[in-house]
């Protein structure tokens, strides 16, 4: 409750080089820890259960989202299905972090979209290397469809993963032509 009565505000504000993440978590002493280990290396945005997180994701377009699974309104993996079935978030990496981390956890969190689930308790070093494995990922896909997808006259191979974005860049790309 301390957490929903403060004011959310962004850290890091003034570099808008860094990537923009977005931390969902309920936990206040999660939320200290975790933003002093990002804020050197992200613009950090916070929200403080998922159905927030979820609004503050379609919002202000992150980079990545970091994700508490249990949360109040709506958990982590209901963040995941709202944020990865939707063509305006479909492309942001998310990070499941949890102390649910039974195999079954793990394997229902990336059957939902998560991009990468790590444990609580975390090591910071193990949080910042896959924050940056994700984020060299995304940068890769975006050179590619900038080159292949909206070049005249191409087409993209499908695959269930790229589907959406496909779709999308295709609708781009006729509405672009027609106008």
């Amino acid at each position: 409750d301390a957490l929903q009565s403060k004011p959310l505000q962004r850290s890091n504000s003034a570099n808008e080089t860094l990537p923009l993440l977005l931390m969902i978590e309920d936990n206040p002493d999660v939320v200290a820890y975790m933003t002093g280990c990002l804020e050197q290396f992200y613009r950090i945005d916070y929200a403080y259960n998922g159905r927030a997180g979820i609004e503050k994701a379609f919002e202000i377009a992150p980079d990545i989202i970091i994700s508490d699974v249990m949360m109040p309104e709506k958990d982590g993996l209901e963040v995941c299905d709202a944020l990865k079935n939707d063509q305006r978030s479909s492309h942001i990496p998310i990070v499941l972090l949890t102390a649910k981390a039974g195999l079954g956890d793990r394997i229902a969190g990336l059957r939902r979209g998560a991009d990468a689930y790590l444990a609580k308790p975390f090591h910071q070093e193990e949080l910042l290397v896959q924050l940056q494995r994700l984020l060299d990922n995304q940068r890769k896909w975006q050179e590619h469809y900038a080159r292949v997808s909206l070049a005249p006259g191409a087409t993209t191979a499908s695959t269930p993963d790229t589907a959406m974005e496909d779709a999308f860049l295709i609708k781009l790309r006729a509405y672009l032509e027609d106008h």
